[in-house]
């Protein structure tokens, strides 16, 4: 596990854009947070059902991504890549998995799609003050849709649909290794 966080960190600390290259280095610098992320599963029953699986199934989809990012030159490569990093980031609260695997109270009632979202706002407020300037806001609403929109379909959590190419392609990635290593 402590070789598959640290590729995950050197691959998002080699963003080109200042701006999610800061916001992905809030989520590095917090150790609790990262801690739980490397040993979370990406679920209870269904696709990484396991300690780790988080980070497991986040590494398939940035590798999915640094696979067909050079065959889409029109797709935002930082944007895809953080996306990919973030889109189930939410599963870190809604998942109790210290000793047995199951839903938190706030996983019941949020969800990890909202929930991730609140904890990448957070992220967002560091990374403007690490940085000393506020990060625009097409780029943080195109980061959050991401994570809003990655689950595809309303039926599936999802409260808006995916409309951007990079959320698009972040759903698709997911829906793959959840369906390949289900």
């Amino acid at each position: 596990i402590d070789q598959m966080a640290s590729q995950t960190a050197d691959r998002l600390r080699q963003l080109e854009d200042i701006h999610l290259r800061s916001i992905a280095e809030c989520f590095l610098m917090d150790e609790s947070l990262m801690s739980s992320f490397c040993r979370a599963p990406a679920g209870i029953k269904n696709h990484h059902a396991y300690q780790g699986g988080l980070l497991e199934h986040t590494i398939m989809i940035m590798n999915l991504v640094d696979a067909i990012a050079p065959l889409y030159p029109t797709v935002n490569r930082d944007l895809l890549t953080l996306g990919a990093f973030l889109h189930d980031v939410g599963k870190i609260r809604e998942l109790n998995f210290d000793r047995d695997m199951s839903y938190s109270d706030e996983g019941q009632l949020i969800g990890h799609v909202v929930l991730g979202v609140e904890i990448l706002q957070s992220k967002i407020l560091e990374a403007e003050t690490l940085l000393g300037e506020a990060i625009p806001c097409e780029l943080t609403n195109q980061l959050k849709h991401i994570v809003l929109s990655h689950q595809g379909a309303y039926d599936f959590g999802s409260p808006k649909l995916p409309m951007t190419l990079e959320a698009i392609v972040v759903h698709l990635l997911d829906t793959l290794d959840s369906k390949v290593q289900n």
